[in-house]
């Protein structure tokens, strides 16, 4: 009797199961190549999308690989954010035919990169796609990427709307901010690991000197002639990237006797990271706005 009795509330327990009402769906998938896009494709999907790097914040995009996993992932996507990375190119067949790929640079003049700067790992057209590093031309690729998302998902194109417009608010703020920091600053030149800042240095008045030659580490005579020249005229900052050899901007610090510091242009945590470079270059006794 206690055997029907268990069984039959087992029976019931299934019926009540399968009588239930279907999941939620999954939100829709969107990509971007690299960790910083996801910060503003977040902030403009919002509830709406889920969005996933396909770089990891802690690696060097220019010479990524994508793993088998990570090529998979990439049929899941609807929409592909693209930034005209090396590795992004075999990806591509990849993509479902049916997906949107946007090219984030799109309507953006691309500044060179400096032969003696040059990067190996860029491609052959030497151009600087380091582009998110301006709020400025950040705030042009938010508008790309909501319209993106409205034209693919047109029942939410009031709310990514909301969410552009709380985001160019955030990167005017930001650009105020780096302006008032850096505009009293005497010192208007920085040397760096990778010419990664070319765009900063362009909207704000800097010049940017790289210890990279031509993608490589620095041989020890162009070493030479590079300290022998900043000796002159001490650079205000000096700045390693993790994602690339720092050997020879350790050199240089050592030589010239100041700090290294350290900052990741491929943080998702973007406005941390652009108030932080800031701050690195601001004069010390610069009001904080």
């Amino acid at each position: 009797m206690n055997f029907l009795r268990v069984g039959f509330i087992i029976l019931l327990t299934a019926l009540a199961a399968c009588g239930k009402s279907p999941s939620q769906p999954a939100k829709p998938l969107a990509l971007v190549s690299i960790a910083p896009y996801l910060h503003f494709a977040e902030k403009i999907g919002g509830q709406e999308v889920e969005v996933r790097s396909i770089v990891p914040q802690s690696m060097n995009a220019h010479t990524f690989e994508p793993t088998p996993r990570q090529r998979e992932s990439l049929k899941e996507a609807q929409i592909w954010f693209l930034i005209g990375e090396p590795f992004e190119r075999p990806l591509l067949p990849v993509f479902p035919k049916e997906g949107r790929i946007v090219d984030l640079r799109d309507g953006i003049e691309l500044l060179e990169i400096p032969d003696s700067a040059g990067c190996e790992h860029c491609g052959s057209d030497a151009l600087d796609r380091h582009i998110w590093l301006s709020p400025r031309l950040a705030k042009q690729q938010a508008r790309t990427i909501a319209e993106a998302f409205k034209k693919e998902f047109p029942d939410h194109q009031a709310y990514f709307e909301e969410n552009l417009q709380q985001l160019l608010l955030e990167l005017d703020t930001l650009d105020e901010t780096i302006h008032a920091l850096l505009d009293s600053a005497e010192n208007r030149s920085l040397l760096v690991s990778h010419p990664a800042f070319g765009y900063f240095c362009r909207d704000y008045g800097l010049e940017q000197i790289s210890v990279e030659y031509e993608g490589k580490d620095p041989r020890p005579k162009y070493l030479e002639r590079l300290l022998e020249s900043v000796k002159e005229a001490p650079p205000a900052l000096s700045l390693a990237l993790p994602q690339h050899n720092n050997k020879g901007i350790q050199i240089i610090a050592k030589e010239l006797k100041m700090p290294l510091q350290i900052i990741d242009p491929y943080s998702s945590d973007y406005f941390s990271m652009m108030r932080s470079l800031a701050d690195m270059l601001a004069p010390q006794e610069a009001p904080l706005p």
